[in-house]
């Protein structure tokens, strides 16, 4: 049989909700999604995010301040964009743009109307026709 719970000594009246809000942006709620969810360590976390510890370390700290202000204080939380990775795509058919995560392996098909004549339209990106990507094409200066 369990012990019974020993009374404890709280000097915090609950909060009210209050109209303001505080800002937390998807970085911080990634890091808090592997930290204190996931469970993992700062290193993994950070490799994961593709930053290096300290920074992960800063961003995590940042995050958890956020959060007991939100919660202590009664805040509102508004999930803003931060500087993350996506690849844009275009449907051929449909015409439709659509982002996906980097690390999400390439689309099937499109999600509006389920064509598979797509295409990434995130110029200057990877080292395809016209990115200095050191291929032997056309005007590259090569031997061949």
């Amino acid at each position: 049989m369990p012990r019974r719970k020993r009374r404890r000594w709280v000097f915090l009246d609950p909060p009210e909700i209050k109209p303001s809000e505080i800002e937390v942006s998807l970085d911080e709620l990634e890091a808090l999604r592997l930290a204190d969810i996931e469970g993992l360590n700062q290193s993994d976390a950070a490799r994961i995010m593709g930053v290096s510890q300290p920074t992960f370390h800063r961003i995590l700290r940042s995050a958890r301040r956020k959060a007991g202000i939100a919660l202590v204080g009664g805040f509102r939380v508004k999930i803003t964009g931060g500087e993350h990775i996506m690849r844009k795509f275009r449907c051929f058919d449909c015409g439709t743009e659509w982002e996906e995560p980097f690390g999400t392996g390439r689309p099937d098909t499109c999600p509006k109307c389920s064509s598979p004549n797509f295409c990434r339209v995130d110029a200057g990106k990877g080292r395809g026709k016209g990115g200095k990507g050191g291929g032997m094409g056309k005007g590259s200066g090569g031997r061949w």
